[in-house]
């Protein structure tokens, strides 16, 4: 369920705290196949919504469907927040289907025992959206596990694989097809990707997928897949027309985590706002391979809001490519400084924080008696806080996962932030 929000992150200014802003994580509900053996190649993927069709949405879920799958073929998710069918009863998902056949939806891990239903009518179209409804009314209380089962023939009879489109699981007190959401479990959308293409031999595309390499620097469920073309053009990428501006007014720099089987320049670009567009490159060269990095870009010398952005993570000039490549993309944020290139120096040269990158703890010194310390994640989540009273103080961070941190250090009379390699 993709909402354009402000998270707070620990970048600090003396005069108080400055706040972060999400500009897209590409996360939703984990998508979890529910597979039948070795010859079962179906998969799930979020792609831009089919042209010509009546969904609203910007994004759907496209399932590609085997032949030799299982008739309860589809996903089962563990929700973030559970299903709450104490008031509200039915069950809704818009699917667009090649076939008629039955669907099945499932709750689990409630007050009460599980229950698998078929929805409350039958599938009546085909190649076009519908809003299919399932009954939960026996059920009350929340339940933390849902699973989709769009295509539920039993035997399955398929010839060849098929493709089945979903979207927009959402609950609410009235079985009307078509009826208003009390609350949205899902929608599947995010941020409108629009290709940067060159000509008809330019086959790249996008979509949303499973992170391939989750690791500590970017441990996300899903990420942006660039099928990069080796007919595309040096500025390949995207652009989108944000549904919140971007705002550089505080904070000037734009942070992207990019996974690239190859060293080449990146660029970001900034539209529709008060002054001049602006393309620029990175502060600082990739440097890594194989592995996610955070690359970040410097808007200092703009201000205000800007409704367009573009993205180029492979902006070689000319394009040497001899075959199509895959990059990876995700955690597109706006933040008021860039995390220091030399983590043992603070942002005092009163302030000293060692070791950096810390083990199982870390000191920090100053001159004037340390207040507090806080710790937080790169999604904004406080991870430490405690209060002291002197000016050297020892860290313990062995209940902190590894990673990087933002730290916000508080003496007498000032507020530091500096960046913490764990």
């Amino acid at each position: 369920m993709k909402q354009f929000t402000i998270l707070f992150l620990a970048m600090f200014l003396t005069v108080g705290i400055a706040s972060a802003q999400m500009i897209e994580d590409f996360e939703h509900i984990q998508l979890n196949l529910m597979l039948g053996g070795d010859n079962d190649n179906s998969s799930m993927s979020v792609v831009p919504t089919p042209e010509g069709t009546t969904n609203l949405s910007t994004h759907v879920v496209k399932y590609e469907r085997s032949m030799n799958g299982v008739p309860w073929g589809g996903f089962w998710s563990a929700l973030p927040e559970p299903l709450d069918l104490t008031e509200n009863k039915y069950v809704h998902v818009r699917v667009m289907k090649s076939r008629i056949s039955p669907l099945k939806f499932k709750v689990e891990g409630g007050p009460s025992g599980n229950l698998e239903i078929l929805s409350m009518n039958p599938q009546t179209i085909v190649d076009e959206w519908e809003d299919i409804v399932f009954d939960f009314s026996e059920k009350t209380g929340e339940w933390n596990v849902i699973s989709l089962m769009p295509d539920f023939e039993d035997p399955l009879t398929l010839t060849e694989d098929i493709v089945i489109y979903f979207d927009y699981i959402m609950v609410n007190n009235d079985p009307t097809p078509g009826s208003d959401a009390a609350y949205v479990i899902e929608d599947f959308d995010h941020i409108q990707l629009n290709l940067m293409l060159g000509g008809d031999t330019d086959n790249s595309s996008m979509s949303v997928v499973a992170n391939p390499a989750p690791d500590e620097l970017n441990p996300s469920n899903y990420v942006v897949q660039y099928n990069r073309s080796m007919n595309g053009v040096p500025w390949g990428g995207f652009w989108s027309a944000l549904p919140t501006p971007a705002d550089v007014s505080v904070n000037k720099f734009v942070y992207v985590k990019v996974w690239k089987p190859r060293i080449s320049p990146l660029k970001f670009k900034l539209e529709g706002g008060p002054s001049g567009n602006l393309e620029i490159l990175s502060m600082d060269p990739q440097t890594q391979t194989g592995e996610w990095e955070e690359i970040v870009f410097d808007f200092s010398e703009k201000t205000g809001e800007w409704n367009v952005i573009s993205f180029m993570p492979d902006f070689e000039d000319p394009l040497t490519l001899t075959e199509d490549i895959v990059l990876y993309f995700d955690d597109i944020r706006l933040m008021l400084n860039p995390l220091s290139s030399t983590p043992e120096i603070a942002t005092s040269e009163n302030l000293q924080i060692y070791p950096n990158p810390a083990i199982d703890f870390v000191n920090i010194k100053h001159e004037k008696a340390i207040r507090s310390v806080e710790i937080f994640d790169l999604a904004g989540k406080m991870v430490f806080s405690e209060n002291y009273s002197d000016t050297e103080v020892k860290i313990d961070l062995n209940a902190i996962k590894k990673g990087m941190y933002l730290m916000q250090i508080t003496t007498e009379n000032q507020i530091y932030s500096h960046k913490l390699i764990h």
